[in-house]
């Protein structure tokens, strides 16, 4: 039977909900009113801001953790283009971090502690394939308590020529098309949660094109803005990838009776909350190599008896197996 609590919870969702269709009502009302801007670019943010207030819509009646904060490991995007870009590096490895922690409300990326194997390893782990070992960043992101890890690379700078216009007014348009590629895999599957390609292009002069064909250096002020514009897409892609998952921490040690788990009070986390334990000792192989951890049924709950910022112990409530590897979502 349904409790009072939890038909109160429902319609409070739904109230959410209802609020959220008046506002996605009036942004249109509100874009047409504004400074006149491309239409291209118009259609874009309008398009995005949409998707993006109903995805959060949906998040917010589906998951019940929204005040627990996911955080994310990020490694130094790499360049596996044909061209040397100091601005990607700079742009990327410092702006990508700031621009998630100051604009993704929720998600937090943690900053590799000096000694931790994130700070030592300056590339993720990968297969002899070559392909990205999901399995040893889920085990690694798990001892850090984190939710998910994020790679990424400079896939390709083209140079591309476009005709333009009609008949005997056409032209010959130079263009730079750029390319970054994402991955967010999480540590409690070790599968991938996202794998998405951003391009975005700029247009450059007869005298840059020149001067990019003759050298493998691409330094155009052109390009920085492009640069910021794909770090937003990919920042706000990870964000509501990471915010669409439910919080999980992980169990690393069973000492003195006591359950440890890498994630404290900056996660929400207090005295007194009852976390519900999961197995995960099940790992399968898939194609090529990979292994992934299969969730498995609940087998327990446990009682926070100490928190500190990064650090929470907690007592057996119920259960038995409990073990270091195991996964724990917070009880409703």
């Amino acid at each position: 039977m349904m409790t009072t609590a939890n038909l109160n919870t429902i319609f409070s969702r739904i109230r959410i909900f209802v609020r959220g269709g008046v506002l996605l009502a009036f942004l249109g009302i509100a874009i047409s009113c504004s400074v006149p801007e491309p239409i291209e670019t118009t259609v874009e943010k309008t398009t995005k801001t949409i998707k993006r207030t109903a995805r959060s819509i949906t998040r917010t009646i589906i998951l019940d953790d929204q005040d627990l904060i996911r955080s994310i490991g990020l490694f130094n995007f790499e360049n596996n283009s044909l061209h040397e870009s100091w601005d990607f590096q700079k742009i990327f490895h410092k702006g990508l971090p700031e621009y998630i922690n100051e604009t993704c409300l929720g998600v937090h990326v943690s900053e590799p502690e000096t000694g931790s194997l994130l700070n030592i390893l300056k590339k993720p782990p990968r297969l002899e394939t070559g392909i990205i070992d999901n399995y040893s960043l889920a085990v690694l992101g798990r001892q850090l308590g984190l939710n998910a890890i994020v790679t990424g690379s400079l896939e390709d700078i083209r140079i591309m020529d476009e005709l333009r216009g009609v008949w005997i007014t056409k032209d010959t348009h130079h263009m730079v098309q750029v390319f970054i590629r994402v991955e967010v895999s999480d540590t409690r599957t070790a599968t991938k949660l996202l794998d998405e390609t951003f391009n975005r292009q700029i247009e450059i002069d007869d005298m840059e094109y020149q001067i990019i064909q003759e050298s493998d250096t691409i330094d155009l002020p052109q390009l920085n803005e492009t640069l910021n514009k794909l770090l937003t897409d990919v920042g706000d892609s990870i964000c509501d990838t990471i915010k669409d998952q439910p919080w999980t921490g992980y169990i690393t040690k069973v000492e003195g009776g006591k359950f440890m788990i890498p994630s404290g009070t900056r996660t929400g986390l207090k005295l007194g909350d009852i976390l519900e334990v999961y197995d995960s000792s099940r790992i399968i192989e898939g194609i090529g190599g990979q292994r992934f951890f299969t969730p498995g049924l609940k087998i327990g709950e446990i009682e926070i008896v100490a928190v500190t910022e990064k650090q929470t112990a907690a007592k057996l409530v119920d259960g038995e197996g409990i073990a270091t590897g195991s996964t724990v979502r917070r009880k409703d």
